[in-house]
């Protein structure tokens, strides 16, 4: 069957707010688990007997097989429900993060936290291409805020909830509560989804088993070494597997390619993404997270280095960025149809803006912690106001009988982007400050920050326009 020869499915039942809330509940336990591990690293390392690299490798276990998993599970979604793979994705991580609670060991709790990525991403995509398939009107709207607004309101309570049990608790047990407190939300969810309607895509969706088994390598050879290169110092096997990498995502877009012309229906359809306003979106995509993914480990090295801060303190760094983030993301079903076409453009400019003033704070040797709370706040509106419409632009125009593959598409877009910010500003960052000193450093990646907003700021513009 050809891609042209498909019929919108369309879902049996709609989804109430009851159901949305469900949902946005269901995606807590994803990003909370990324915030609170990456604080509770040191404590991790501490009780496990790891290094830097085995922390690394406790993180990279997670983030890797979350992003192999993520378009892979759209698929599976489309093809065989998505609230069935909700319900597995999120039991798994009721089982999982109560297993890692119990790891005696560094190589299980690297084991678990494997599986326990492949349960977030399968239920990841599942979320947004539920919201697009079975919400109408308004509340398909409000579901996709909420979940921008969820994105980075479960970051900042992993954040806080591991800094202050690791602040109450000693090193053993503190990461150990979070991942038990994980466990508690993850169940709340799974139990809340008898309100949320099946729905599956009509079209003859294989499973593209080839396309699925190369995508997937493909992702792995990317995402490890860009997590644990720069902890490892850029060995000659890290730059060798991540051209690898990227000559088999090559390789990968050309069998799609030839998939699809065979009438075939592959597993990233690149009729879908020759659409310009879904392309130019995941590109945009992956240019926001790059920088926001950095942001927040240099922010978090300026409160450890600067005030002295622990892993609470860097949390509390972001808090009213994260708040005035939360805010303005609920309130945009309100706001877009004020703001119109060009809010995007209109916050990437007003972004490059603040992050000029954030990196001329940082040259002037600010050491005031509210002064840098008070510049981070218009930051925190800016971004909501560019994160929440560029979700809604990949998702919504890409065809609704491919919503988990756009769905997949995104969040691949928004895990690769976290872990390149690290890997390539962050890299950046701690050149320089080791050559230069830390404010200078600063300067010179917020000031990077700020060209990549005005890049942002063009794509917008081009997407406003059509």
């Amino acid at each position: 069957m050809t891609t042209a020869a498909i019929d919108t499915g369309v879902a049996r039942r709609s989804l109430a707010p009851l159901g949305l809330a469900a949902l946005i509940l269901a995606y807590i336990p994803v990003n909370f688990t990324f915030g609170s591990v990456n604080v509770l690293a040191d404590d991790i390392g501490s009780d496990l007997r790891a290094g830097a690299a085995g922390q690394q490798l406790v993180l990279a276990a997670y983030t890797t097989a979350f992003a192999a998993t993520l378009v892979i599970a759209g698929r599976l979604g489309d093809r065989m429900g998505r609230r069935r793979l909700l319900a597995i994705g999120s039991a798994g991580v009721v089982v999982l993060s109560v297993a890692t609670a119990l790891a005696p060991n560094l190589a299980t709790a690297v084991a678990l936290r494997v599986l326990l990525g492949v349960a977030a991403g399968l239920l990841t995509p599942q979320v947004l291409s539920t919201i697009q398939a079975t919400a109408h009107g308004a509340l398909r709207t409000w579901g996709l805020m909420l979940f921008t607004a969820m994105s980075g309101v479960a970051t900042i309570l992993g954040q806080l909830a591991a800094g202050a049990l690791g602040s109450l608790l000693s090193a053993h047990d503190g990461w150990r509560a979070v991942q038990i407190a994980t466990a508690a939300i993850a169940a709340l969810g799974l139990a809340g989804l008898v309100a949320v309607p099946e729905s599956r895509s009509d079209a003859a969706l294989a499973l593209d088993g080839s396309g699925a088994a190369t995508l997937g390598a493909s992702l792995l050879l990317v995402v490890v070494p860009l997590t644990l290169g720069p902890t490892l110092g850029w060995p000659v096997w890290a730059v060798v597997v991540l051209v690898a990498g990227a000559a088999l995502l090559v390789a990968f877009g050309a069998q799609q390619a030839r998939s699809e012309r065979r009438g075939r229906l592959p597993i990233v359809p690149p009729s879908v993404l020759r659409i310009t306003v879904v392309r130019r979106g995941l590109l945009m995509t992956l240019l926001f997270f790059t920088t926001y993914g950095a942001m927040l480990y240099e922010l978090s090295a300026l409160a450890k280095a600067r005030f002295g801060m622990g892993a609470l303190g860097a949390a509390l760094l972001v808090l009213g960025f994260g708040l005035a983030f939360v805010a303005v993301s609920i309130s945009m079903p309100r706001l877009l149809p004020v703001l119109g076409a060009h809010t995007m453009t209109v916050a990437a400019v007003a972004q490059a803006v603040v992050l000029a003033a954030l990196g001329a704070l940082a040259i002037a040797g600010a050491d005031g912690f509210w002064a840098y709370e008070i510049v981070l706040v218009p930051l925190g509106v800016t971004q909501a106001m560019m994160f929440g419409p560029v979700l809604q632009t990949v998702v919504t125009r890409a065809p609704e009988w491919a919503g988990g593959v756009a769905s997949g598409l995104f969040t691949t877009m928004q895990q690769l982007g976290l872990t390149l910010g690290v890997a390539v500003l962050g890299g950046v960052f701690w050149a320089t400050e080791r050559s230069a000193g830390l404010d200078p450093a600063l300067g010179l990646v917020f000031g990077i920050h700020a060209l990549c907003a005005l890049v942002f700021a063009a794509l917008a513009r081009s997407i406003a326009r059509r």
